[in-house]
Formats: structure tokens, C-alpha cells, sequence
């Protein structure tokens, strides 16, 4: 039988044992869902890849509870979700990840981690699949660099802050380093008419990384 494991396991290497029957103390029998265990972890670009391959099938729970092929805006929906944490990954403070982490984990709070995968005999050759998009952008063959940031130190992060700064105003500046980003995210979308319009996620993402523009270029060297 064909077992269906979920985004957050495939990108965080986690499994689930089988469901088991047991008796009760009272002489009833019940299921009861199998344990975690640990594989190896699925890079995150290689995830985006298997999603984005016509010929790899991705499933889902609809709001409903109704499982099929997922269509492609929840593909999208799922990829932007991908992307939050990438930034997360990225941009964050090392020290907050695991609990973003286990806000992941949290069928509440992210439904698509849990509602979105793939079924075991249809399982993606995830490698192949990055293999396979490299091809097609001209990439093959050629080493991935690694994307370093500049440290906190560095003036670049001052520069980046004051460019900021000049285009949200002062006072949303302010807001954000006080960890009020209301202001800040409001002023971007309204920046040269309208031009911008931010979903949920989006605008999660865009928090953290004002959070980091304001830690590493704060007021005093502005």
C-alpha cells in the first residue's frame, strides 16, 4: 500500500513507522499511528525542482479534507511557503530558527507542510529532477556558488539601512528597530503609487528580513 509522506518530513528527513493495532486495557482494539524516525533530509532547492516537474505527480488535502493531484496554485502555494523559509534559513538569526521550525510543524498554523507531498511508489528522484533543471537553464555541469552575506560589521549592511530608510521615512525606520514592522511594510507597498501588493507570506518574509536590515545597520550608525 502507497503511503503518502508530507513536505515537512521529506525537507526535514523524517519518516513515520507504520500504524499499529494494540488492546486496550478495557479488551478494545485501536490504531494508533506509528513513531518518527530519521532519513536523510531533502535540500530545499531540490524540493522546488521535483514540484515544478510536469512529470513528477505532488498530492494534497484540499480544506475539505479530500485527497488528489495537487493543482498548480497550490503547487505555487507551496513553493512560496519554501521560499519564507529559505529566507528564514538565510536572513535569520541562527538562534530563532528551530522554533520557526517547529512553527512549521504545526498543521494550525501551516497546513500546507503537512497537507502537501508525494506518495511513496511515485516517490521524486529529487536529484534528478535538480539535475534536470539545471539542463534546461544552462547550468549543467557548473559548480553552485555559495551565497555568503556580509557580516554584521560590515558597512554594507549601513548603506543598506539608509537606503531603506530613505524610502520607508524615518519614523517606519524607527518602528521597524522597535519590532513594529506595520509601518515599513505599508510604506513599500505604497511606494511609487501603489506598484506593490503583498500575500501573508510574503509579507512574513519581508518582516524578517527588514528584522535583519535593523539589526545589522541600527540607528546609532545611521
Amino acid at each position: 500500500m502507497s503511503e503518502f509522506v508530507n513536505l515537512y518530513d521529506v525537507v526535514f528527513g523524517l519518516r513515520t513507522t507504520h500504524d499499529v493495532v494494540v488492546e486496550t486495557d478495557d479488551g478494545k482494539f485501536e490504531g494508533r499511528y506509528g513513531s518518527k524516525y530519521r532519513v536523510k533530509s531533502v535540500d530545499i532547492a531540490m524540493v522546488v525542482c521535483a514540484i515544478e516537474d510536469e512529470n513528477c505527480k505532488s498530492y494534497c488535502f484540499d480544506e475539505f479534507g479530500r485527497f488528489g493531484i495537487a493543482k498548480d496554485e497550490t503547487k505555487e502555494n507551496t513553493i512560496v511557503s519554501l521560499a519564507s523559509y529559505h529566507h528564514v534559513l538565510l536572513f535569520d538569526n541562527p538562534n530563532d530558527i528551530p522554533e520557526y521550525e517547529e512553527y512549521l510543524s504545526d498543521a494550525d498554523k501551516t497546513p500546507d507542510w503537512l497537507a502537501f507531498g508525494w506518495l511513496s511508489d511515485e516517490f521524486p528522484d529529487f536529484e534528478a529532477c535538480y539535475e534536470k533543471w539545471k539542463v534546461k537553464n544552462g547550468m549543467q555541469g557548473k559548480p553552485t556558488p555559495s551565497m555568503e552575506l556580509p557580516p554584521p560589521q560590515s558597512h554594507l549592511w549601513t548603506l543598506t539601512g539608509k537606503l531603506l530608510k530613505t524610502v520607508i521615512g524615518e519614523e517606519a525606520y524607527k518602528s521597524a528597530a522597535l519590532g513594529d514592522y506595520s509601518k515599513a511594510v505599508s510604506a513599500l507597498q505604497n511606494h511609487k503609487g501603489n506598484e506593490f501588493r503583498y500575500n501573508e507570506s510574503e509579507k512574513k518574509a519581508l518582516r524578517r528580513n527588514l528584522k535583519k536590515i535593523v539589526i545589522s545597520a541600527p540607528i546609532s550608525e545611521m
